[in-house]
């Protein structure tokens, strides 16, 4: 496997950030997803303790986070907010970053990014919710902010936000062609996920299928198509009431 530092996936939310760090899990390279180290037997996709203690690090300047003195790097907030990914590129120099994109079907990042965001916030918001859970949606609403610059979904401000990472992501990285992977839509990983990211960090194919995680997206769907249908909120982005099943894979 090559030299590096760390590995950061820069994709923004509902680009496989949770299937890319599985990935890179097992290529033997332990990354955490929104604090969640891979291979830590817990439920959920993150760690609000150490989201929070990221939040926390960030907010005071101190971009040697303590997260990444136990694992290999990070997937999805913070590194995907660009002025982020900024200071720990120069924190810890010579790392590598993967981006994921959504180009071929922006329509349906939109919807996936409206039914988590908005579900999310039912879940853990709502009457039901422990001090715990609301604790956790206060982190993640301040890092849609960093990220999007809006907490709030909002079509328009999450488009333009989308493609203005995507500029300059492709901007910053001239030159360094070398320390990014670059694929241009999720709906790659499936056939040629692992020969991407295998030949990017020159080691072997693993023999396994790439992951395809998004049990983590269960309870937000159906929170939100719920809502929908019982007239609670409505959909910015075309999405139409139906009865709930399973949500649609990408993690």
């Amino acid at each position: 496997m090559r030299s590096f530092n760390k590995v950061f996936v820069i994709a923004l939310p509902r680009c496989a950030t949770v299937s890319m760090c599985d990935a890179l899990g097992e290529l033997g390279v332990p990354t955490a997803h929104l604090g969640k180290i891979y291979g830590e037997p817990t439920a959920e996709h993150n760690d609000p303790f150490r989201l929070k203690r990221m939040h926390q690090q960030i907010q005071a300047g101190d971009f040697q986070l303590d997260v990444l003195k136990q694992c290999s790097g990070l997937a999805d907030y913070p590194v995907c907010s660009f002025d982020v990914l900024e200071q720990l590129d120069m924190a810890y120099p010579d790392s590598l970053f993967i981006n994921v994109r959504r180009d071929d079907n922006i329509q349906r990042w939109l919807q996936s990014v409206e039914r988590q965001f908005v579900g999310l916030q039912l879940v853990k918001s709502g009457q039901q919710a422990s001090e715990d859970d609301k604790e956790f949606m206060r982190v993640v609403m301040a890092f849609r902010e960093m990220t999007f610059g809006q907490a709030a979904f909002d079509v328009g401000i999450y488009l333009d936000a989308y493609q203005r990472f995507q500029r300059c992501v492709g901007k910053y990285f001239v030159g360094r062609e070398t320390a990014l992977l670059e694929i241009d839509d999720v709906s790659q990983l499936e056939d040629s996920g692992f020969r991407q990211l295998c030949h990017f960090l020159d080691c072997s194919l693993p023999g396994v299928a790439f992951p395809r995680n998004n049990d983590h997206s269960t309870a937000p769907f159906r929170a939100f198509m719920s809502a929908l249908a019982a007239g609670q909120v409505s959909s910015q982005t075309g999405i139409q009431p139906q009865p709930v099943v399973q949500p649609p894979a990408v993690g």
